[in-house]
């Protein structure tokens, strides 16, 4: 098979750029007379462009013995040079490997997906040139994410899908809710993107390159010769995992996730499922940097265990359906975390592999019931398994994959995770983690499959109608995906061969973990239990774990309120210190010229003899400095 789709995969994000670019012609109006309609088609169609390329690309790369072998060591690569100054390059050097080809076909894949998805679920709203033109644009900033090759160039790319995280969450403008969570997710991204550029100036002057293969290069030089580490190399890595925990939505830079569930669901199916993504791609392409300082892997060890427990702690308490699954991604991103910490970067790989299929396929099934019973408050549902029985299947599903309950992919990848945690040097503590944490998330799946489709109907749910085959679709697809994401790794090599793909030491303990989590939360939520309510005394528990541990609170008592207290400090500098010296001082010389003003007589004479008195006694004060 010919290599040129491979060779030109680069083209890929070009297809949903053209069509973000293409929104605007009517997203301000420029074409009114055919509606927005149009504009959500053509970006559909490039979409499926770009899916169609990238899945030829990865055949062609996949099914070529030669091709194969030899791209492992030697890549298909591309480049631009975007500045050369002073001995300074700047370029976009991508690689198509296959890795990245898989990458971008999940992406594409599901932005088709959601598309379709979104066609139905917005089908009277007027917003498709924004909304879709957005989708587009995060689905060329994630497919550039994934195939480039620089460092300065992720960390642009990670920018831009900042920005297009404020425009999608501020879909729907004209309500303050939103306005205020797409400011909110914008600013507190921008915490970790700030502390990430400092790290990518600071690191060329040392390594001399951002391309990550030569940042690679240099790490093994430096491992395998023992050379010491520069001054303040520590803080360097320190400043470039902030980026990926902010886009990871880790702990303390998590507070952006809950805020963007303000903007559309088919937005939140993208976000929650490949957006989070791209952090751990740029995270797991730092490794050998981050494999030279201990201190840093021990911060990560840290900060992805904290969150994988307070994110499913935090989810047991949410009565809004897409707050309770954000937070849960909270949760796994950080054992991807965890993983990365301990050096397993071929266990966060599979992390990051079995994750995006399950989590898209619960959210399509979420936005399938929010649009037709008009709420997504948990306490308001109830009573759905007999009259929308595909959905609940498609949602156990999707939940299935992402707890530790064979044959499915999370099972064998968190099994490996707990393999991992075994091997370290504090074995039963991170194993225990790992347990505990599988165990929130089963118990918090079920209590949210238990609260839509178990129990008595509610009056939200009395009547509820299948949604419109624009939705069933991709999300009867997305289960068909999800159901044989095991089978589809084994046959390339992802998990070996046996009749429980991924089973192996340590299988037993972690099955038992989501029996004892997904059983106690099936006791008490399947059917309606006294015990699933708290008693009234331990009410406000609930509600503090419910507004995120009051992080937000927190956060302002305490970082804003001195931000805003140096900002005072600096207003009543500029008042009474600047401006009052410049002020002064200019009072001052308007003074003085005045009562200069009343020695002036008008006497030619008496200003000459004044000219020349001070000549004489310069003349005298010179002679007298010899």
């Amino acid at each position: 098979m010919t290599l040129l789709p491979a060779q030109t995969a680069w083209l890929v994000p070009l297809y949903p750029l053209l069509a973000s670019l293409l929104s605007m012609l009517w997203s301000p109006g420029l074409i009114s007379r055919t509606g927005p309609r149009p504009c959500g088609y053509l970006n559909l169609s490039l979409a499926s462009v770009a899916f169609l390329h990238s899945a030829a690309a990865l055949i062609a790369l996949h099914s070529n013995s030669a091709a194969g072998s030899a791209a492992i060591y030697r890549p298909l690569t591309f480049g631009w040079t975007w500045l050369e100054t002073a001995g300074l390059r700047v370029g976009f050097d991508g690689l198509i490997t296959e890795p990245a080809l898989i990458a971008m076909t999940v992406i594409t894949g599901l932005h088709v997906l959601v598309q379709i998805f979104a066609i139905g679920y917005l089908e009277m709203d007027w917003g498709w040139p924004r909304f879709f033109g957005s989708l587009s644009f995060f689905e060329a900033g994630l497919c550039a994410l994934v195939l480039t090759d620089s460092l300065f160039f992720s960390y642009v790319i990670l920018e831009l899908l900042t920005v297009g995280t404020y425009l999608i969450v501020g879909t729907w403008y004209n309500q303050p809710l939103v306005v205020k969570g797409a400011r909110d997710a914008f600013l507190t991204k921008r915490i970790g993107d700030l502390i990430l550029l400092a790290g990518v100036i600071a690191l060329l002057p040392i390594t001399g390159t951002w391309n990550f293969h030569g940042l690679q290069a240099w790490a093994a030089d430096q491992a395998n010769n023992q050379f010491p580490l520069p001054a303040g190399f520590s803080l360097i890595v320190l400043a470039l995992i902030a980026g990926p925990m902010g886009k990871c939505a880790q702990i303390p830079l998590h507070l952006w996730l809950d805020e963007a569930m303000e903007g559309p669901l088919p937005s939140t199916v993208l976000r929650n499922s490949v957006v989070v993504v791209g952090g751990a791609w740029v995270l797991l392409r730092l490794l050998p940097l981050i494999e030279l300082v201990p201190l840093v892997q021990t911060v990560l060890v840290i900060v992805g265990g904290t969150s994988a427990v307070v994110g499913a702690v935090i989810a047991l308490a949410q009565i809004d359906i897409k707050r309770a699954l954000s937070f849960l991604v909270t949760s796994w991103m950080g054992l991807l975390f965890v993983a990365v910490g301990l050096g397993g970067i071929s266990v966060a790989d599979h992390l990051m592999l079995v994750y995006p299929l399950p989590m898209a396929l619960m959210l399509m099934v979420i936005g399938a019931i929010v649009i037709t019973n008009v709420t997504q408050d948990l306490t308001q549902l109830g009573g759905l398994w007999s009259k929308r029985p595909l959905m609940g299947l498609a949602f156990l599903t999707g939940a299935a994959g992402l707890m530790a309950l064979p044959p499915f992919g999370g099972f064998a990848a968190l099994r490996e995770l707990l393999a991992l945690t075994a091997a370290s040097s504090h074995p039963f503590l991170l194993g225990s983690l790992v347990l505990f944490t599988n165990a929130l998330i089963s118990a918090g799946l079920i209590r949210v499959f238990g609260l839509i489709f178990c129990g008595p109907p509610s009056v939200f749910t009395t009547r509820s109608p299948e949604v419109l085959w624009l939705m069933a679709l991709p999300t009867l697809v997305l289960m068909g995906l999800a159901l044989h994401l095991p089978q589809l790794l084994v046959i390339n090599g992802v998990f070996a061969l046996s009749p429980l793909p991924g089973w192996g030491p340590l299988a037993i303990p972690l099955l038992i973990s989501t029996f004892v989590g997904g059983g106690l939360s099936a006791v008490f939520y399947l059917r309606p239990h006294p015990l699933a309510h708290l008693p009234a005394a331990l009410g406000g528990l609930q509600d503090w774990l419910a507004h995120d541990m009051q992080t937000e609170r927190f956060y302002h008592r305490t970082i804003v309120a001195l931000v805003l207290a140096l900002a005072g400090l600096s207003r009543w500098s500029e008042q009474r210190l600047i401006d009052g010296f410049s002020g002064g001082t200019g009072v001052a010389a308007m003074a003085g010229a005045r009562r200069l003003s009343l020695t002036t007589s008008g006497r030619s004479q008496a200003y000459a003899l004044t000219l020349v008195l001070a000549i004489l006694l310069m003349t005298a004060w010179l002679l007298s400095g010899r």
